[in-house]
């Protein structure tokens, strides 16, 4: 069995489409959904920290991050000696947000690309066109900065509980694909 690992944003492990995904998985691939601390009022250190224990720094890391988790997983890949990671990126950006000033602070400094890039096996971005918290374009940044592949879709929003998504099959086909690959 395969363990990937899961890195909300602002919201649960138990929010949006994070249990069906751990579901939705088995029996050959296993979900640990993270828990990070006051994800309501992120603190860059305190996730860096939680994600350092729940997360082992090895080659070969399977990982999904939504929203604010993506820059986490970004600066994880960043800190860690490891290689052959797999990313899967949904709603994305390494950038401040211009309708959420209160986590500027977390934003930065932003993501050196240069110590991520190479590490990567495989990647995949997915964003929204109509994506109200997170402006496409700086997913498709991300995706640029990381060579990875871009779903660009023409609506989804930020892939929310409110936005329809309690079940998500796109991020598990895209799993599927990464996981069945490295094998």
């Amino acid at each position: 069995m395969t363990t990937v690992y899961l890195i909300h944003g602002t919201s649960t492990k138990d929010d949006d489409w994070f249990p069906w995904l751990e579901q939705a998985a088995k029996p050959s691939i296993k979900v640990k959904r993270l828990t990070l601390p006051n994800p309501f009022n992120p603190k860059q250190d305190e996730w860096a920290a939680a994600v350092n224990q729940q997360i082992p720094a090895q080659d070969g890391v399977t990982i999904i991050a939504h929203s604010l988790g993506c820059i986490t997983a970004l600066r994880f890949v960043e800190q860690h000696q490891i290689s052959n990671v797999n990313l899967i990126l949904v709603g994305a950006f390494a950038e401040p947000l211009p309708t959420y000033p209160e986590l500027d602070n977390f934003m930065t400094p932003r993501p050196d690309y240069s110590q991520i890039k190479d590490k990567i096996a495989q990647a995949t971005v997915i964003t929204a066109q109509n994506d109200p918290i997170a402006p496409y374009q700086y997913a498709v940044a991300v995706a640029n900065s990381i060579n990875a592949k871009l779903l660009l879709r023409p609506t989804g929003g930020h892939f929310l509980s409110s936005d329809g998504y309690q079940e998500f099959p796109l991020v598990l086909d895209e799993l599927q694909d990464m996981v069945n690959d490295e094998g």
